[in-house]
């Protein structure tokens, strides 16, 4: 899948293998046993992964590397080094900050263009935010594989985003008007819901998955 972080991609190949991702990073990043792997696991991390590393996973999925390069945007982006010399390396990353923007891929765009029900990750603009097509609200959530919010009883959350993309399209300043009303809207979980609104909370109750924590 275009603009999907390398992990998600791991954590593909490892689903269609029926195996777990720490098998399969083990297998990518194996030198004399030891497994070459730099910082910890988490469900928002992401990989860079050296040269050689590299070629055991395009083995692996039998996809040339090329594609991979052409596919994944963080394919390439470090040569690190690993804790047992040469050999293929991999480095754990998280956090939106460290890595990029990113978060879920749409459910049903995954399932249409893999034709499995397994997750991913993309990295995301502002304007990637919503799948306008299949009406998903694509979150990302700090320790969390992301949060795909169905939009179908908040057609207006479509609708403004549309309008976003417009804006753009005129001026790329419009790209801060996402991060101050991301800003503006983080800053009202800090404080409790004034009596007189009641958007948000109707807003928020009509996105929350069924038997999440509502304070969650």
């Amino acid at each position: 899948m275009n603009g999907e972080l390398t992990l998600s991609f791991l954590n593909r190949i490892a689903a269609r293998y029926h195996l777990g991702i720490r098998e399969v990073l083990a297998d990518v990043t194996d030198v004399g046993g030891q497994q070459n792997l730099t910082e910890m696991l988490y469900p928002d991390s992401e990989i860079h992964l050296n040269a050689q590393a590299r070629e055991r996973v395009a083995a692996l999925c039998r996809v040339p590397p090329r594609v991979l390069e052409e596919a994944l945007p963080a394919w390439r982006r470090e040569e690190p080094c690993g804790k047992y010399g040469s050999g293929p390396v991999g480095r754990l990353m998280r956090g939106e900050e460290v890595v990029a923007a990113w978060g879920p891929a749409c459910p049903a765009c995954t399932a249409a263009r893999t034709g499995r029900e397994v997750p991913a990750r993309q990295y995301l603009t502002p304007e990637d935010r919503v799948c306008a097509r299949h009406r998903y609200w694509l979150l990302f959530l700090p320790g969390t594989n992301g949060l795909p919010v169905p939009l179908g009883l908040c057609p207006e959350v479509v609708d403004a985003q549309r309008r976003h993309v417009r804006l753009l399209r005129r001026s790329p300043a419009g790209v801060q008007a996402f991060e101050v009303a991301r800003a503006i809207t983080g800053s009202w979980w800090d404080q409790p819901w004034p009596n007189k609104e009641h958007l948000w909370p109707t807003r928020l109750e009509a996105t929350r998955p069924t038997g999440a924590d509502p304070g969650w």
